[in-house]
């Protein structure tokens, strides 16, 4: 595995996370009422914006709504309308797991828990990951209607040299969002090096917390980094790469379409133009730099990238180009 490259992080905050959901209406009221997070904006997703994709449009227009945590700019979740990830015996492949911060993770546990079709994988529990570099945390898992999970996650401990996200009121900024792969160290290059995003962990496992959540077999071989997005500490958002056997992963869908479910994440990044060299650079797929004028940031400039699974994610400007102020 090669590491990141010397120099500034090209995805320096996590604005959103796209949620593709069956009833946008239905699941941005209970992303409010459950878990206290507060409409930011609306509108319509033209064909224009889902060429930008690389997507066959679902319908002509379709609808989104972007939802923020109390106290911050970042870290949102922009729901679009659409349909569902197909729920297989297998973990989802490519983007899945949307990793919120919670006060009390019990607490949001029992909304949760009248939320139609959400389905507890795992129910609250505490994990000591102290020893890989990371804290004492106090986590939920969650099988929603849209297919692919949530988990919810309150800080015990303080990590060594750094703070662990958290949450002004009720439920704080998107965390982590978890992508899985068989092409583990094609991946790794995209995130790590052409992107320059740090580590937090990194680690080779065959049993532990990742494969008790998920049901994993024990003697399972999976890799898994948590990289960082810039700023201090922590971060604004990270990226959890798990490299799978493919036998233990979703087949890939290859329909043209987005796969449901979590969808694509939008990093903000201070020199737009340096990322899409880096990218392309290093061998991946990026289409052009441009302003769509639609959509959510669709006033700034921003290119889409293609990874190793597909997944897309979408590099905008940051609020002035240059300066992350």
């Amino acid at each position: 595995m090669t590491g990141a490259l010397s120099g500034p992080v090209l995805a320096e905050e996590l604005v959103c996370v796209w949620i593709e959901v069956p009833d946008l209406d239905d699941t941005a009221e209970r992303f409010q009422r459950v878990l206290g997070l507060q409409p930011r904006d609306t509108g319509l997703l033209n064909e224009e914006f889902e060429a930008f994709w690389d997507v066959r449009p679902a319908v002509p227009e379709r609808r989104w709504a972007l939802l923020g945590p109390p106290g911050f700019s970042y870290g949102m979740v922009c729901l679009v309308a659409g349909s569902p990830r197909p729920v297989l015996p297998t973990l989802p492949r490519g983007w899945d797991s949307v990793e919120l911060v919670v006060e009390d993770v019990d607490a949001a546990a029992a909304r949760l828990a009248e939320w139609p079709g959400a389905v507890p994988v795992v129910h609250p529990f505490t994990a000591d990951l102290s020893s890989m570099g990371s804290n004492v945390h106090r986590s939920t898992v969650w099988r929603m209607p849209w297919g692919t999970h949530l988990i919810l996650t309150t800080g015990i401990t303080q990590p060594e040299g750094r703070r662990f996200p958290w949450a002004e009121s009720g439920t704080g900024p998107v965390f982590e969002v978890h992508l899985r792969t068989d092409r583990y160290a094609a991946a790794h290059g995209l995130y790590a090096r052409a992107l320059a995003m740090p580590p937090l962990m990194s680690e080779r496992l065959t049993s532990g917390p990742i494969h008790d959540a998920w049901g994993i077999e024990a003697g399972t071989p999976v890799e898994m980094s948590l990289l960082k997005s810039g700023r201090e500490g922590t971060g604004r958002g990270a990226i959890e790469l798990q490299g799978h056997p493919g036998a233990g992963i979703d087949p890939p869908s290859g329909d043209g379409r987005l796969p449901g479910g979590t969808a694509m994440i939008t990093y903000a990044c201070p020199d737009l133009d340096a990322a899409h060299a880096a990218v392309l650079a290093d061998g991946h797929r990026a289409g052009p730099v441009r302003v769509i004028g639609a959509g959510p940031l669709g006033d700034r400039r921003a290119f889409m990238i293609f990874g190793v699974e597909g997944e897309r994610v979408h590099i905008v400007a940051h609020r002035t180009e240059g300066s992350m102020s």
